[in-house]
């Protein structure tokens, strides 16, 4: 893989004439050799995957070879420093940027696949309402950080419990850790709680999400599944990896539910919001590595599963996207806890 020059093209070590088909073999030579566990950088491997993200997406090539063409002037704003996150394929509009290495990387923007951070996840917080209330939800309970466990159920329910589990840990590591308003919850059911005679709210049964994430006035779900191979392909339907092709998950379609549940019973508490929503599946391989394994997208509808580096960091969007990214909303936290089908005080 050439080093020498910022293009993609050079990073995948073919021209600019190189027609689809030559792109994608390129790319699957140079994932190869790049991953880390070839004896490869993550650096190196970022670089692979953000050219292959503009390359092969015909949208993407097409402006970035527009831009190529252009003329550079010392005074445009492209010559700025650039900050912010590097972002995936599927956007409307591209950008490219030149790192201090050399290396070139794709932003892309779009409603769905990447938002830009507001720039207020990282204030100070604000709380709703302030603190000062002993309602909707306790000082202690309004502090947690990480909400809810998973119950093995039936004789083969031990390895998904260990997997969802083993992900609640990775989101508090690599999200929450970065993210101080964000809050996590496990095990959460999508239709609403159901009350016992005195009126009181019981756990919830019934289908649920693995995690939540809430950050201001939105949330992500999120579920894992364990990939027994180096590489996998999504066509927008169904991930194919080692000679097996499977049908995902609707989060798309859960959350949607879970998002009329939350509204529904904050309305009966006085509180009308208007709540976002995202998704991730997260792709985990059997050695524990997070850059692995390798998604190779090829199109459709979605948003594509990612390994654990790349979702991580798509969550971290998703939640930061918002302008109330920094607002602790209580009520909508109590609201989350009444959907736990595993309550951890």
């Amino acid at each position: 893989m050439s080093s020498d020059s910022g293009d993609l093209y050079s990073v995948l070590g073919i021209g600019p004439d190189a027609d689809a088909q030559a792109v994608r073999a390129a790319y699957r030579k140079q994932a190869r050799r790049a991953h880390p566990d070839a004896g490869g950088t993550a650096e190196a491997f970022h670089q692979v995957q953000s050219a292959w993200e503009v390359l092969g997406d015909e949208a993407a090539r097409a402006a970035y070879d527009r831009r190529l063409r252009q003329p550079q002037r010392p005074d445009t704003e492209d010559d700025a420093p650039s900050a912010g996150p590097t972002y995936g394929r599927g956007g409307s509009a591209a950008a490219f940027r030149t790192t201090a290495s050399g290396s070139t990387s794709a932003r892309s923007w779009s409603a769905d696949s990447a938002r830009s951070p507001s720039g207020t996840a990282h204030l100070a917080p604000v709380y709703l309402p302030d603190l000062s209330e002993p309602e909707p939800l306790s000082l202690p309970l309004t502090s947690q950080r990480s909400h809810g466990r998973f119950a093995a159920r039936g004789l083969f329910g031990g390895g998904r419990t260990r997997r969802a589990e083993r992900m609640a840990g990775l989101l508090e590591k690599h999200v929450l850790a970065e993210l101080p308003t964000a809050r996590l919850f496990n095990a959460v059911a999508i239709e609403p709680a159901a009350k016992d005679r005195r009126g009181a709210s019981r756990p919830p049964r019934g289908p649920a999400v693995d995690h939540v994430l809430v950050c201001g006035d939105t949330l992500v779900v999120v579920t894992s599944l364990e990939v027994p191979a180096a590489a996998a392909s999504w066509d927008g339907r169904r991930l194919h990896a080692a000679g097996r092709s499977l049908t995902l998950p609707d989060l798309a379609g859960e959350s949607r539910l879970l998002r009329a549940t939350l509204e529904a019973g904050m309305r009966e508490t006085g509180r009308e919001t208007s709540l976002n929503l995202g998704q991730q599946i997260v792709l985990l391989s059997p050695d524990g590595g997070m850059q692995s394994p390798v998604v190779e997208s090829r199109g459709g509808a979605g948003r594509a599963p990612l390994a654990p580096a790349r979702a991580f960091r798509s969550i971290r969007e998703q939640l930061a996207a918002s302008a109330q990214a920094n607002v602790i909303d209580r009520h909508l936290l109590a609201a989350l806890r009444r959907q736990l089908q595993n309550p951890l005080e």
